[in-house]
């Protein structure tokens, strides 16, 4: 890594998603300046159909997998197809969506969510309980734990930019045997759940016999982000709020928390799990 830091503290990027700044280590009764990676964060402005719908402060690349996740688990789009165009500018991303009303449906509902940065979202709970065709996997137990405590782990470890900074977010999603299909990390944790759908989506890749791994915590719009896919297990190494446990109930999604190489909890629907894999 090339760091670059300028006098007066004023940091240059060295490559995206961090900077290096200027500091001063104080420990052990001395104080010994240097240089350390912090995470960066940028404005995305989405614009559809010609009009601005929401600025997004991210962290900077893949900005296209953002704004089609974002597009996909707020509802506002219903399938990757529908987008006609979609073009980076320097201030955001410009799409251009078929069918895509961003009247009365969108602007009569925000709610603002209880992530870093004022998260919020555009459609209510209501919606997500009646996401189309939410209903557990038919076979049971459908993962075993000893995957998803493994593939936590990669999660929690996978990450470039949390290893070189240990400020941001990361989301994974896992095939049933734990392969690894797709990482993404932001400063949000909601914006990394968007990054991972919408690089998927916009690959041509299914989200059907995926789970989830996020490292922070499962509030209730991050359920209703997922109750637009067809995921059906969300895991973190933090815990999951009560509102979420009772959306995540409504809809069919297997929530489970604490999860570590040696142990895990299931809040909702512990029979999705093989604790004998």
């Amino acid at each position: 890594m090339t760091r670059d830091v300028q006098k007066g503290g004023q940091a240059t990027v060295d490559v995206p998603g961090f900077v290096s700044v200027e500091m001063v280590n104080a420990g052990s009764g001395s104080w010994s300046p240097g240089v350390t990676p912090v995470p960066q964060e940028e404005p995305v402005t989405l614009t559809i159909n010609g009009r601005e719908l929401v600025t997004v402060l991210a962290t900077p690349g893949e900005r296209s997998a953002l704004v089609v996740g974002f597009l996909f688990d707020e509802g506002i789009i219903e399938r990757v197809e529908q987008i006609e165009s979609l073009e980076e500018e320097k201030t955001g991303v410009r799409v251009r969506a078929e069918g895509v009303d961003l009247g009365l449906r969108l602007f009569q509902r925000r709610v603002l969510g209880s992530g870093c940065g004022r998260s919020f979202t555009f459609t209510s709970a209501l919606d997500a309980f009646a996401a189309a065709g939410r209903a557990l996997p038919l076979e049971r137990p459908w993962v075993g734990a000893s995957v998803v405590q493994r593939s936590a782990q990669a999660t929690y470890s996978g990450g470039e930019l949390y290893r070189r900074t240990k400020g941001t977010h990361a989301a994974a999603l896992f095939d049933r045997t734990g392969a690894q299909v797709c990482l993404a990390e932001d400063i949000g944790r909601h914006n990394a759940v968007d990054k991972a759908v919408g690089g998927l989506l916009l690959a041509g890749r299914p989200l059907t016999d995926l789970f989830m791994v996020v490292t922070g915590r499962i509030s209730s719009e991050m359920v209703n982000k997922i109750a637009k896919t067809p995921i059906a297990l969300l895991v973190t190494k933090s815990v999951p709020t009560g509102l979420a446990l009772d959306y995540a109930r409504k809809v069919g999604l297997c929530v489970v928390g604490r999860a570590t190489a040696s142990r895990l909890l299931a809040y909702t629907f512990p029979e999705m799990l093989d604790s004998d894999s």
